[in-house]
């Protein structure tokens, strides 16, 4: 049934979710569903009727297998797990940027509870359209699961039947989570050895969970992610001084099309004097040679771990991504900000359908001053940057 939104008694992981330990604790723990959960708007027409009847909307998420493969992995029964559709009654009017200040209050001021699947809210433009807000629990869905599942919910608002069977993704979830479990652990010392020492980062990071600012860049065509990380490392080693340790998720191929979470973060340890070096093809190798250790994840890394908790070297993740753009001949993309953010800077970068590709550059206020954000963004600019300059700075 649908349920309430608000504090919840803690729901518990089960023994078997590996997958998912760090997205649990980011959301059980941190309270950072604003920057972890998945989640997007858009702007089209719908048929009324259904985003006021919760019982079809139930049971088409149902269908999707969303609450099975949540009861999967948190203690709580199928029939339990919370489902919301929330219509809105307020009328809006006004353009993407008006809707995008409306859905990311939203957003943030409604995080999923752990027992929830999925969160739909609507709201009746005076266009006679709809605003459409979803939110996915992450611990769930990956991105490439997002895509999937917006064009069934899209196919499903409009009185449509999408291509591809409805819940195939999700089919066999419980079997996944066991090939998982069962891949080859990674010895943390052996890969702490491969790594060498830390680097002195130039920049320490803010330990404490902090109000975020974004820019956002339009990339050229064709950029590949280690052209990124190139790109970005060229950025960010004179910007900042010292050395660094990028993030960047990791997901195996052979999970690539089985509904879930099962995604690693990598470490790449960059030294200034070696700055030089890194060039998309040293990405390309030492991501490989990396991957190919074994299943292991950052939190595993104790010595790095015990560095990004106490703030002694900042915390960068770059990862391709996407924001859920939808169909741009049926619907308008509003973004939604997060109002927090664990990480101190972020590059996220949608390379997807149906594009034009883009980066966001998402940080903390007290990591990066404007000058030094502004430094950054003009040199990725002229490495990956497309013609037309940047969007700005998003408050």
């Amino acid at each position: 049934m649908t349920g309430p939104h608000g504090t919840a008694a803690r729901t518990g992981l089960r023994p078997a979710a590996i997958a998912v330990r760090d997205i649990y604790s980011f959301l059980a723990d941190l309270g950072m569903d604003c920057d972890v959960n998945p989640c997007t708007a858009f702007v089209g027409a719908v048929e009324p009727w259904r985003v006021e009847d919760r019982d079809g909307w139930r049971e088409f998420v149902g269908r999707l297998g969303l609450p099975r493969a949540l009861a999967h992995l948190v203690d709580v029964a199928e029939e339990d797990v919370v489902v919301t559709l929330a219509p809105q009654p307020e009328l809006v009017e006004g353009g993407a940027d008006t809707l995008a200040d409306l859905v990311t209050a939203y957003h943030n001021s409604h995080p999923l509870r752990l027992d929830e699947a999925v969160h739909l809210a609507c709201w009746p433009h005076t266009n006679g359209e709809y605003v459409v807000f979803v939110k996915f629990s992450h611990l769930i869905v990956d991105l490439t699961d997002v895509v999937s599942l917006l064009r069934h919910i899209r196919a499903y608002l409009c009185g449509e039947t999408p291509a591809g069977r409805i819940g195939a993704r999700y089919r066999h979830h419980e079997r996944a989570l066991e090939q998982y479990a069962a891949l080859p652990a990674a010895d943390p010392a052996e890969v702490t050895r491969a790594l060498g020492d830390l680097p002195a980062p130039g920049r320490k990071g803010i330990p404490t969970i902090s109000a975020s600012a974004e820019d956002w860049l339009p990339l050229r065509e064709g950029v590949t992610f280690d052209e990124l990380l190139s790109a970005v490392t060229a950025a960010l080693l004179p910007a900042l001084g010292g050395g660094l340790v990028l993030q960047y998720p990791f997901s195996r191929w052979e999970f690539a099309t089985k509904g879930g979470y099962f995604v690693e973060i990598k470490p790449l340890v960059l030294r200034a004097a070696s700055a030089a070096e890194y060039t998309p093809e040293y990405f390309a190798d030492t991501r490989q040679a990396q991957e190919s250790l074994g299943r292991f994840t950052m939190s595993d890394l104790d010595a790095f771990a015990r560095a990004f908790t106490s703030g002694r070297m900042p915390r960068v993740v770059v990862s391709d991504t996407t924001f859920m753009r939808p169909e741009p001949d049926r619907w308008r993309w509003v973004p939604v900000r997060s109002a927090r953010v664990f990480e101190d800077l972020k590059f996220l970068a949608d390379r997807s359908w149906p594009g034009p590709p883009l980066l966001r550059m998402q940080y903390k206020r007290g990591f990066l001053s404007p000058g030094t954000g502004a430094e950054v963004l003009d040199r990725l600019k002229q490495r990956i940057g497309a013609s037309g300059g940047t969007l700005g700075p998003v408050d």
